[in-house]
């Protein structure tokens, strides 16, 4: 919405929806105008209570057209079609909770939007009613037959049906229900110490994340650092000292975030994260063993690597802007501590402390 609804709107529409059921379910229109009006009064007019006037006024055969126009006017067929989208979702009080304003203060699947439907169904049938073209037209967009709407509405207007650019609801709330994957690009320095082994070098990333309704964000995942811009660094083997390079760093584990804040077109949250991490030093052997099962008798084989194998820490802050859909793009920064020497192995000094920038993009 445009402007927030006056303070007092959510009750005003709650006391005129306990008054408005009964009324239409009997068909006793005489306080309706009178009901309609002070809702308008405390919220404005809105889609919902136009789509009662017309009804009444189909209802009772009187003038339609000047209604029918405004509706059409204000964009409302495509409110009402997306009411009744939302309306069939599964976690549909869920997304009118967050939405009330929206949605008029009107609960999904509220009973008057059931009987607009069922009193809209009954005109289109009855033999009594000979609806107008514009009125056949709109009644079947309040029956929730949208598909023989929009067919009518093209075929009397030569047009297809105009769509909304941009939703009035928080289209992206339903996106964010749902689970993704990120995927990280960026570079990693040591911070610190002087002649490191690791220098600059790039860093990639692969993480399933969870749902972004949520206040808590947690990943879980693999990322890989390039160690192509690092020096040698000796490791002990079998009591013989081996010079290595490494080619990369695997890091396998997760992180877990808090949203500081969220306007469905930005996020901002701190975030914390450990990891379990190798780094490759090309050295491995292979295991022979000798195994009985039964009263046979068979060899196996298996490769043992020797990498520097460590704990990652991570402590950083991310912001992500909204696409479309499930869509963000995001930056992240980091501090990492990684005591590469906890491995008894390694020989040479690597200094812990690390800096990270990324790019990344959820889907």
């Amino acid at each position: 919405m445009e402007n927030p609804p006056p303070t007092g709107c959510e009750q005003s529409t709650k006391t005129a929806l306990d008054k408005l059921v009964p009324m239409f379910t009997k068909n006793h229109f005489e306080e309706l105008e009178t009901i309609l009006a002070s809702v308008d009064n405390d919220c404005g007019e809105s889609e919902f209570t136009l789509r009662l006037r017309i009804l009444r006024a189909l209802l009772e055969q009187k003038e339609t057209l000047p209604l029918i126009n405004s509706y059409y006017a204000k964009n409302y067929p495509e409110v009402l079609i997306m009411r009744w989208d939302y309306s069939v979702e599964q976690k549909r009080a869920e997304i009118y909770h967050n939405n009330k304003a929206d949605f008029n203060f009107v609960p999904l699947r509220h009973a008057i939007d059931s009987l607009v439907q069922l009193k809209s169904q009954a005109l289109l049938q009855s033999p009594t009613f000979n609806l107008k073209p514009e009125e056949k037209q709109i009644t079947l967009l309040f029956a929730d037959r949208i598909n023989e709407f929009s067919d009518l509405f093209e075929k009397n207007n030569n047009t297809a049906l105009p769509r909304r650019k941009t939703s009035p609801l928080n289209m992206s709330f339903v996106d964010k229900e749902r689970s993704g994957v990120s995927i990280y690009a960026g570079a990693e320095t040591s911070i610190g110490g002087s002649r490191p082994i690791f220098r600059t070098n790039p860093t990639f990333g692969l993480m399933f994340s969870s749902r972004l309704s949520s206040d808590f964000l947690y990943e879980i995942g693999a990322k890989v650092r390039i160690n192509s811009n690092d020096r040698d660094f000796d490791y002990l083997l079998y009591g013989r000292t081996e010079t290595i390079n490494s080619s990369a760093s695997y890091s396998f584990g997760g992180s877990l975030g808090y949203k500081l804040y969220d306007n469905n077109d930005w996020i901002f949250y701190p975030k914390v994260g450990i990891y379990w991490e190798s780094t490759a030093t090309g050295l491995s052997e292979v295991i022979d063993s000798d195994n009985w099962w039964g009263n046979e008798y068979y060899n196996s084989s298996s490769i043992k690597f020797h990498n520097v194998n460590t704990m990652r820490s991570s402590l950083g802050f991310a912001t992500m802007r909204h696409i479309k859909g499930k869509q963000y793009i995001g930056l992240e920064a980091s501090y990492h501590y990684i005591p590469y020497n906890w491995d008894n192995s390694l020989l040479t000094n690597i200094q812990p402390n690390y800096a990270s920038l990324q790019l990344f993009y959820r889907f």
